[in-house]
This record gives structure tokens, sequence and C-alpha cells, in this order.
């Protein structure tokens, strides 16, 4: 499995972006500040505060912050629940945020609901928008975590076929060739 931290850094980016154009740039730039410094604590204070501000901007903003804090700890399905509800706020789709809910769902076990978000963030890339703000390195992870979701699920089939998809793509790539050699004896 692969993760990615430019991604993460992309979204904390977003993040102040965000804080900026809703006009509650304080506890926004306080949360990104104190994440930025590897202070966690007063990150979740701040996004927390941010989130339950009652606006969906606002909450929204505080909720995809509040993931990359606890992503940045480690504490994934703390992760994919603060970047769940950011969604549900309206936080704007990205290639980066559904990455990152991959890696969460990935980390916590649950390779079904990993692949439903990576390929979510993959059908992104077709589209204009998705195209200018994606980083063709994190379309790369995206696709080798999908292989691994489908493995992970003993899906040998799609593994085969998105390994073998995956090493034409990328044929530099020595650790996917070698998983795609072992596809073929499945």
């Amino acid at each position: 499995m692969k993760k990615n931290r430019k991604a993460a850094a992309l979204i904390a980016a977003s993040v102040i972006l965000g804080g900026v154009l809703c006009g509650c740039a304080d506890a926004q730039k306080d949360g990104v500040k104190a994440l930025e410094n590897g202070d966690y604590k007063e990150a979740e204070t701040q996004f927390l505060e941010l989130a339950r501000s009652g606006e969906d901007e606002d909450a929204a903003e505080g909720y995809r912050g509040l993931g990359m804090t606890y992503y940045e700890t480690e504490d994934y399905q703390g992760a994919l629940d603060a970047f769940a509800q950011a969604l549900e706020h309206g936080a704007q789709q990205s290639v980066q945020m559904y990455n990152l809910m991959g890696i969460c769902a990935m980390q916590t076990g649950d390779y079904p609901s990993a692949l439903e978000y990576l390929q979510s963030g993959l059908a992104l890339t077709s589209t204009s928008e998705g195209k200018e703000e994606t980083d063709p390195g994190l379309i790369q992870e995206m696709k080798y975590n999908e292989v691994i979701c489908y493995e992970q699920q003993a899906d040998w089939e799609n593994a085969k076929q998105k390994a073998a998809a995956y090493v034409e793509a990328y044929p530099d790539d020595e650790a996917m060739q070698k998983e795609a050699e072992f596809l073929e004896t499945r």
C-alpha cells in the first residue's frame, strides 16, 4: 500500500483556501498552523470549533481539517469519518480527498470501501476539473492501491486485469511487475 504525503499537503492547502473564502479564517488558520507544526491537539480543537459552527461551508472545512489531523496521527477511522462528514457538508469532491479516504479504509481493513473511494477519485480524473488538479504520481498511486484492494478481496480476475493495465502504463514499476507475475499464478 502506498501512502501519499503530497496529497495530504494539498488537502491542507485547500483547507487554508477554504477558510479565506468562507470567512472563518481564524479557526481555520490556527488549525492549519497547528497541523503544520505537529500540534495535533490544538489542530483538533480549532477544526472541531469550525466543524461545529453551524454553517455548512465552515463545517465542511472543519471536518476536512479534522480528517487531515486524524490522518497525520494515524487515526484512520477518525480521518475517514471526518472526510465523510466534510463531503456531507458540501466539501468539494477531489481526487486527493478520495485517495486519502481510500488509504484510510485500507488501513482499517475495509477493502471494499477503499476500492470505492479510489475508483471515485479516479473517475474524477476524467473530468476537466480533475485533470487540472491531479498529480500524475497520485493517479499512479491510486491505481496501484486499486490492485491491492482487489487482491485483498481475493478478486483475482480483476486484480490481474488491473495489474496488467498498470504495468502497461507504468512499465518501470518493478514491484507491480512482480505482483502481476504473482497474480498470473492465481
